[in-house]
């Protein structure tokens, strides 16, 4: 699974401080074997209980990890590849987290098309209405 910079930047660095080899285990348990099931939920349940935080299921980190992405604003399709979901199992089971985005998907348009105005008013005279693209077709050669 792909990860983003700064968690390839926080294992380096634990890493080199433990002095780990190629071939050790980054997560291990107290014997330097593979963890089960069992140490997770084991070392999860320790976890919150020592920052006094009610239990949470592996899968409810998956969906804070995916609500994340998606506010965070990760293309649908990636976020679909790294939950191992198709984008329209993604969209299904995430609409809630996607909810709300209207404010910054009309930002997003309006940068788009802001960009847009400007190369027609640049371009101004120089590009005749019939050769314009359809994308800028109907609109006015002036800055809005």
């Amino acid at each position: 699974m792909p990860i983003p910079p700064r968690l390839v930047e926080l294992l380096r660095s634990w890493v080199e401080v433990h002095e780990l080899g190629p071939d050790d285990l980054l997560f291990r348990t107290r014997n330097d074997r593979r963890p089960a099931p069992s140490n997770w939920s084991r070392a999860l349940r320790r976890a919150y209980t020592k920052v006094g935080h009610p239990p949470l299921r592996v899968y409810d980190c998956r969906h804070a990890a995916a609500t994340t992405w998606l506010r965070a604003g990760v293309p649908l399709g990636q976020v679909a590849r790294r939950l191992g979901h198709s984008v329209e199992t993604l969209v299904s089971t995430y609409v809630g987290a996607l909810q709300g985005d209207d404010v910054a998907a009309n930002a997003l348009i309006d940068a788009s098309l802001a960009g847009t105005r400007e190369v027609i008013a640049v371009a101004g005279e120089a590009i005749p209405r019939s050769g314009r693209n359809e994308g800028t077709r109907g609109l006015s050669r002036t800055r809005r």
